[in-house]
């Protein structure tokens, strides 16, 4: 079996201590979040569509007039 870059990287990174480990993942979280940013952009109509199988089969109206009913 061949080492990958990350599979070297990762031997090296088991060696070190708790408390580097937390250090390098808070220095690679910062980064990797930092590119999100910056490169991808939140599209709200990227979510379209999401959690619509929840809804099937099920009246939009006759579900608010229980919610409406449900209140008083």
């Amino acid at each position: 079996m061949t080492n990958s870059k990350s599979e070297v990287i990762y031997k090296e990174i088991s060696q070190l201590t708790n408390n580097e480990k937390m250090i390098l993942l808070s220095k690679l979280m910062l980064e990797i979040s930092t590119y999100i940013e910056r490169d991808q952009r939140l599209n709200i109509y990227d979510i379209k569509g999401v959690g619509k199988e929840v809804w099937d089969g099920i009246d939009a109206q006759e579900y608010v007039n229980k919610e409406r009913a449900s209140w008083g």
